[in-house]
């Protein structure tokens, strides 16, 4: 007696008409469609999601590999001495958090993702009223931190080496702003000038704007620049301890950006020792 075998439609197993079966059939492609459909559709986009964002990651590493070793090379070729090299690679490392902000400004007006909300905040929450705070990690953070406080309620003042107009740019709010130059106002400068010789009226300035009123933040960049003019550390240290002590009893905060390749090792050490430490 023959084998009875069930008509050919009834052979096919189950999940094939899902797979579009036209009579080749292959039990492996049924079985492996049917282990993916029953991965939930949210792991299944959180899968896609992960791909691509370690894609980008690999991608802006070796982006950042190919430019860090151009612009090595670029140093090489103009005749500077290894330790001339080192400082001006040193110089190029502080600038990276700016780098980095003005890379998330352009995804921002880009994509509309801002990328500035997590990474910020952790920072701007050690900051308490009533402090000064040395940033090691670069121009770009301080003003990081001083937009968010602006952000937050408090009003501002910037006093800095870096021309005012430059910096409008990366700020959101609207604060006091002065070029900390020998240059005096006028001849297409648009803000109030302070030298760096006149410690005096620096003093006076960033005072008389903590004591008018609460909740009030300054940002003095352009201490290794008063150090470059001829003021010898000393000075500059209790020029820093007088806005630190204001800054204590107007319950104001100060931040003070620096370059920690333009000290020594041992002023370094006593600027930290002067004011808290904010981690990047």
């Amino acid at each position: 007696m023959g084998m009875w075998m069930a008509p050919e439609e009834d052979r096919r197993p189950t999940g094939a008409e899902d797979c579009g079966w036209s009579g080749d059939f292959s039990p492996a492609m049924a079985l492996s469609k049917n282990i993916y459909e029953r991965i939930p559709l949210q792991r299944r986009d959180a899968l896609t999601e992960g791909r691509d964002y370690y894609r980008g990651l690999i991608k802006g590493y070796e982006e950042g590999l190919n430019r860090a070793w151009d612009e090595l090379i670029g140093l090489t070729t103009k005749g500077y001495s290894s330790r001339e090299i080192q400082v001006m690679a040193k110089s190029k490392r502080q600038s990276i958090g700016q780098i980095v902000r003005e890379r998330k400004i352009r995804v921002r007006n880009e994509t509309g993702v801002d990328l500035f909300m997590q990474t910020s905040n952790a920072m701007t929450s050690e900051v308490l009223p009533g402090r000064a705070f040395l940033i090691e990690s670069g121009m770009g953070n301080a003003l990081k931190v001083f937009d968010e406080l602006l952000a937050s309620g408090y009003d501002g003042l910037i006093i800095s080496r870096k021309y005012p107009g430059d910096i409008r740019n990366h700020i959101s709010g609207d604060p006091q702003m002065m070029w900390l130059t020998r240059q005096e106002r006028g001849m297409g400068v648009d803000y109030p000038c302070l030298s760096p010789s006149d410690q005096g009226v620096i003093s006076s300035t960033v005072i008389r704007f903590m004591r008018e009123g609460e909740r009030r933040v300054v940002m003095f960049e352009g201490v290794d620049y008063m150090l470059l003019q001829g003021n010898d550390f000393q000075a500059v240290a209790k020029f820093l301890h007088g806005l630190i002590d204001h800054a204590i009893s107007t319950r104001s905060i100060l931040l003070i950006p620096i370059n920690p390749v333009a000290f020594e090792e041992k002023d370094l050490r006593k600027l930290e020792n002067i004011a808290y430490v904010l981690s990047s």
